[in-house]
């Protein structure tokens, strides 16, 4: 039981350094931070254990290997937190409910989203094309990453995109995860061209 303690400090480890690097250091890409933390933690985690517990059977490999696994899916599944809380479409609209009470009117939200960005950046095709809140915050994300590409008012995947979008599909028909983002209509949409 005393050797759950190390993946548990692990993951405790992962979610400060995380919050203090989202919230100190306000990195570009904090999913290099979150990588590199989780990869440090695993190999520090594995020093640990066998200091304390050497491998001196197949019982402790077992459970050197079961501790690993248990901290890494406990990263991932903080990591993930991360993104879908913080900076996913949900958290970004609880956030505009809470701080803007004219938003909790739901013909106003709509609105609120319809309306394109602020800032309009010349040059831009993603920003001049006057696109509403929730593509205007994803669409350069998406090209940075290298995930879409945007030519002339068009979108095209990427094989990064290709990569996702099948990913994404298989999930949603195995797991049966219902409407998530118009998946389903998409994927219905694919079998029937076929």
């Amino acid at each position: 039981m005393s050797r759950l303690l190390l993946p548990l400090a692990g993951i405790v480890t992962f979610f400060l350094l995380s919050l203090v690097t989202v919230r100190a250091l306000k990195p570009r890409q904090p999913r290099l931070f979150f990588l590199g933390y989780a990869a440090l933690l695993l190999v520090v985690a594995a020093y640990v254990y066998v200091r304390l517990w050497p491998l001196n059977s197949l019982d402790d490999g077992a459970g050197l290997l079961a501790c690993l696994l248990l901290q890494t899916l406990m990263c991932l599944t903080m990591w993930n937190a991360f993104y879908s809380l913080l900076w996913g479409f949900s958290g970004g609209l609880m956030h505009d409910l809470y701080n803007d009470e004219d938003l909790r009117h739901v013909d106003r939200l709509i609105g609120s989203y319809e309306r394109g960005p602020e800032r309009r950046v010349p040059g831009d095709p993603i920003n001049e094309a006057g696109l509403d809140r929730i593509l205007s915050r994803r669409l350069p994300n998406l090209e940075a990453g290298g995930y879409i590409e945007v030519r002339d008012e068009t979108i095209r995947l990427r094989w990064k995109g290709r990569i996702i979008a099948l990913g994404t599909l298989a999930a949603f028909r195995t797991f049966s995860l219902g409407m998530g983002g118009g998946v389903n209509r998409l994927g219905d949409a694919s079998a029937r061209q076929e």
